[in-house]
This record gives C-alpha cells, structure tokens and sequence, in this order.
C-alpha cells in the first residue's frame, strides 16, 4: 500500500516494504518468463538441426550400402567372366599344343605349357582404372579369344585335312629298306626268259625286312594268292589299290584298317619268287598303273 505524508510543505510517497518484494517478484517472473521463451526456441531448433543430420546420415548410409551392393555384383560379374576366360585359355593351349604336335612344330619354340613372357619399362603412374573401363576390357579380351579359337580351329582343321591327305594319298616306297630288283612294263621273265609283261615294281632285300602301308586304308585281301605267293591287298578309298606280294608272313587280316606306314608283311619270297622281295601293285578303278608315279609322288 502507499502512504501519503507532509514535511516542510513535501508531499512523499511511501511504498510499504511488502509491496516492494512482490513488484521484485513479478519482474523476476517476467525474466525468467522470457528468458525460457527464448531457451524453448533454441532447442526447438536444435531438435530440428539433429533431425536434419539424422536424416543426412541415413541418406548416406543408404548409398554406402548401395555402392557394396553393386561393388559386390560387379566383382561377382567379373569372377564369372574371369573363370570362363580361363576355361577359353585352356581350351586354346590344348587346341594349340593338338596343331604343335600334328604340325610337327618345335613345342620348346611355342611352350603352350607356360605362361608368355612378358615385359616393358615401369610406367610411373599409379592409375585406378574405374569398373566401366574394366568391364570393357574384359569384353575386348574376350573378343580377342573368340578371334584366335576361330583362328585356331581353322588352322587345326587345314592341318587334320592335311594330315588325311598324307594318310591317304598312295605315296611312298613299300619297304623301310631295299633297293627296286624289277621296274614297272615288260622284261625277260627270270624262269623261261621270254618277254612278259611285268604289273609291278619290285623292291629286293633281306628276308624278313618290313613291308608298310604307303597310305592308309582297309584291307581287302590277306592270304595266298596264285604267284603272288603271300599277299596283302588295301583299298585306299577313290578307285586306288596297293598289292604287296611274296610276304614271308602277313602282319594283317582282311578287315584291319592301317595307316600310312604300319607293318602289314614281312619280306619273303612265297609264290612264284626267285629271291626275298616285295612285288608292289598299284591298281587304278581296276586298271594298272605305274608304281613309279606313286613312289616319287611328294606330298605338301
């Protein structure tokens, strides 16, 4: 309350002491009113700010996670595509080491066996190549491999059409050893000495000498034959026909299929022989032919 008092002709006005503590009181009460509006607003926004954070972290974490994951496909991508390059590799070194050794080619020279040596200056630079480029890379090796396999493939079949050729391809002398005793035509028969035709070239030496194949094919005959004594008949296929006569022994039967240079007799001289040789026919679609042509026929 207040108290109106006079001295000296002043008018003074008193404030109780209460009334004093309680206005104390009511701006206390505004202070601390305002200060915690402006406290309340500050964590309000500081709620808002860890809100935002959060919400960052977890964008951030979601694409981390979406980077292993897609690390991980493309790792797992390129571990398939690495095995079956491997698998390729091995399937060209064993197509390689088939032409090596059908080719008759120096395997040392080729080492389809061991890794290719491989070398060049140290380049510097430490470069990360990025998955894409990598991708890219495997895709340009793997062309590469399809190229060469085709390469290959053809180059090993020319050389198995090749081989077949040789195989096949009546060439060569009928014995390992020995020296032509009797051309191909006419000449003076050994047992009555007149002229006679002579359907063959024969080849003397020891008894018992090897007779081989001069191309493969199927044998047709294996047995005694009238003057042929012992003899051996192959069909290499196209109308030809080779005759080895007056074997000691046959080392083949009707049916046997050999190839160019098997053992199919030893030299003898069973039948009408005056000496160990090999009488050697070469047949045409049933028409004789001169042996010489064959014997000296070179095959590329």
């Amino acid at each position: 309350m207040t108290v109106i008092a006079y001295f000296g002709g002043r008018v003074r006005a008193l404030v109780s002491g209460r009334l004093r503590w309680v206005l104390a009181a009511l701006c206390t009460l505004v202070v601390g009113i305002a200060l915690g509006h402006a406290t309340g607003s500050n964590q309000t926004r500081l709620a808002l700010r860890i809100e935002q954070l959060q919400g960052a972290l977890d964008s951030q974490r979601d694409q981390v996670a979406a980077s292993e994951a897609e690390a991980h496909r493309v790792l797992q991508a390129m571990t398939l595509k690495l095995a079956e390059l491997q698998a390729r590799a091995l399937r060209l070194d064993a197509v390689g080491e088939r032409i090596v050794e059908q080719a008759g080619l120096d395997r040392e020279a080729f080492g389809f066996d061991r890794p290719p040596a491989v070398g060049g200056p140290e380049d510097a630079t430490d470069t990360v190549v990025p998955p894409a480029e990598i991708t890219r890379l495997f895709g340009d090796i793997s062309a590469q491999f399809d190229e060469r396999e085709h390469q290959l493939l053809l180059l090993n079949g020319l050389i198995e059409d090749r081989n077949l050729d040789r195989q096949s391809s009546v060439a060569g002398r009928p014995v390992a050893s020995g020296w032509v005793s009797s051309e191909y035509g006419y000449r003076m028969d050994p047992f009555n000495g007149r002229r006679a035709w002579h359907g063959g070239t024969d080849f003397a030496g020891p008894e018992g000498s090897r007779v081989v194949a001069v191309a493969a094919g199927i044998v047709t005959r294996a047995g005694l034959e009238r003057g042929y004594g012992n003899m051996v008949e192959i069909d290499h296929g196209d109308g030809l026909v080779t005759r080895y006569g007056h074997n000691r022994e046959n080392r083949v039967a009707v049916g046997d299929l050999v190839k160019k240079g098997d053992v199919v007799a030893l030299m003898g001289k069973t039948g009408r022989a005056s000496g160990p040789h090999v009488h050697f026919e070469v047949t045409k679609d049933g028409h004789s032919m001169n042996p010489a042509r064959y014997i000296h026929r070179v095959i590329q």
